[in-house]
């Protein structure tokens, strides 16, 4: 089954096809699976909702936070603000507390504002419960090991994360998609290395991490033009419509790593630019568990 997410509910595929819309009308910003098949989402902005394997919807709490991202983590649930760089935890009985140490971030003084709003895009937390991640944009991946209290920087504010996705069963393996690359850590987002050797383009915004592969977007935009012959040129800024182009997909494998077309896609939004195309990012065999990547230096 795949759910999907959108301005006027959540969309639902299975093998014999679309079903019915679940929760129509009602806009999400973000949805995310669980372990045990259930899934979280936020949806109105402040709302987080939780959807049993039967299909159910349950209203779970309402954040004063305007929201774009949910994790979940040990029964406890965090959710990355929308307009502003800022997390909130909410407790099994429903109670909203806003995170002061994630104000306290060392290096916060230098994140930005980088298109949209300064804000948290996504959380994630590791499959063993120890850490919890938020790609800021733009302000890096702080990482969190004592459930939210204190927060240290992982990596560059520069490498421009756009998502963050924890393995759903090794705790050791996280990716990010990122304006250099995928970055891929090995130890639970302490240290990372970025995968992007034989790319000619880099910018990656989406990602999502399977049992043995990551699916990861690569584009030019979202404000570029790329014609069919490859040659790309600047478009408006004020324009948001890709109106002639095609989005770059790629395939990885790491060993030996090489980067093969997965798909291409005309997008007519830069909404299309985001989910028109995936990339492939595939696991050899045990080659991201511990000691397989040499983690990065800065």
């Amino acid at each position: 089954m795949i759910l999907a997410g959108t301005s006027e509910g959540c969309r639902v595929f299975t093998p014999a096809g679309e079903m019915p819309t679940e929760l129509p009308g009602r806009p999400f910003s973000a949805l995310i699976f669980e372990p045990e098949g259930t899934c979280i989402a936020v949806i109105d902005g402040h709302e987080i909702w939780r959807r049993a394997v039967s299909g159910v919807w349950v209203n779970l709490a309402t954040s004063p936070t305007s929201l774009q991202s949910v994790a979940s983590m040990g029964g406890i649930l965090f959710g990355g603000g929308m307009e502003e760089a800022s997390i909130v935890r909410i407790t099994g009985d429903g109670r909203s507390e806003h995170l002061t140490g994630f104000d306290l971030c060392p290096g916060r003084q230098q994140w930005f504002a980088g298109g949209p709003p300064l804000g948290v895009r996504s959380l994630t937390a590791t499959a063993d419960g120890a850490a919890i991640i938020a790609a800021v944009h733009v302000g890096g991946l702080p990482r969190s090991i004592d459930g939210g209290a204190t927060w240290r920087p992982s990596v560059p504010i520069r490498f421009d994360v756009h998502e963050v996705r924890a393995h759903p069963t090794r705790a050791n393996v996280v990716a990010a998609a990122a304006a250099v690359g995928l970055c891929v850590s090995n130890d639970g987002g302490e240290t990372w290395a970025v995968i992007s050797e034989g790319l000619g383009l880099k910018n990656s915004l989406a990602l999502a991490v399977l049992q043995e592969e990551v699916l990861f977007t690569i584009c030019d935009g979202p404000f570029a033009k790329r014609h069919k012959s490859g040659a790309g040129r600047s478009a408006s800024h004020a324009s948001s419509r890709c109106e002639t182009g095609f989005l770059n997909g790629w395939t990885v494998r790491s060993t030996p790593r090489r980067w093969h077309p997965a798909a291409t896609a005309p997008p007519s939004s830069t909404e299309a630019a985001t989910s028109g195309c995936q990339t492939r990012a595939q696991w050899a065999g045990e080659s991201l568990l511990p000691g397989s990547l040499t983690p990065l230096e800065w």
